[in-house]
């Protein structure tokens, strides 16, 4: 009965451990519009006793990274891909065991639709990893991005939403310019014919006389 027992307690601890394990790394949004500048944001917990001294996001292709958020106690470096643009996010600082961090960037997404994975590495004080890099419902799941035209645009950092104004108001003046232009001619001429008709009464006063 004893052995028994203890059989069934070895199982039950062994069932519980992926569920203490259960709180992987996250992305937001979870969907988003292709060939758009939009807020992704991180959010990496740590899993073990030991602290987490470092974070390396694998960029996917397509995906171009052009502003970071400055996260307290961390600094961040950035390793070029094979085009020279950004290929991996590297954040280094102290995570206790039992706390969490939030990275957030800028980034254009792709023009194409689809799923974007984002593959990250954590390294622990004691050099152990956790590589987020598989499948989604694997143990250790890279977080995705869905890449649909039927996800609303964010446009962060609002770089069109700025220039349709620019460009209206813009015309605007040139449309006032011109009218304004036009009647100076126009106002110029009838004050030429005026000064033609009065230097003809002119002309013929004198010639009477």
């Amino acid at each position: 009965m004893r052995k028994l027992l203890t059989m069934l307690t070895t199982a039950a601890a062994l069932a519980l451990l992926p569920t203490a394990a259960s709180a992987h790394v996250q992305v937001t949004p979870a969907e988003a519009a292709p060939d758009d500048a939009v807020l992704f944001e991180f959010l990496m917990p740590n899993e073990r006793e030991q602290s987490t001294v470092s974070v390396a996001l694998k960029i996917p292709n397509g995906v171009i990274p052009f502003s970071f958020e400055a996260t307290p106690g961390w600094t961040r470096t950035t390793e070029p891909d094979g085009s020279g643009g950004v290929g991996v996010v590297r954040w280094k600082g102290r995570l206790a065991s039992d706390g969490f961090v939030r990275f957030a960037m800028l980034a254009s997404t792709p023009p194409t639709a689809g799923p974007i994975a984002w593959k990250a590495v954590q390294t622990y004080s004691d050099g152990v990893k956790s590589s987020w890099i598989g499948a989604p419902g694997s143990e250790n799941p890279a977080p995705v991005t869905e890449i649909t035209k039927t996800a609303a645009a964010q446009n962060a950092g609002g770089e069109n939403s700025s220039a349709a104004p620019a460009s209206s108001s813009a015309e605007q003046p040139q449309a006032s310019g011109g009218g304004s232009q036009t009647l100076a001619i126009v106002l110029a001429a009838v004050a030429l014919l005026l000064a033609a008709a009065a230097l003809v009464v002119a002309l013929r006063g004198r010639s009477s006389s």
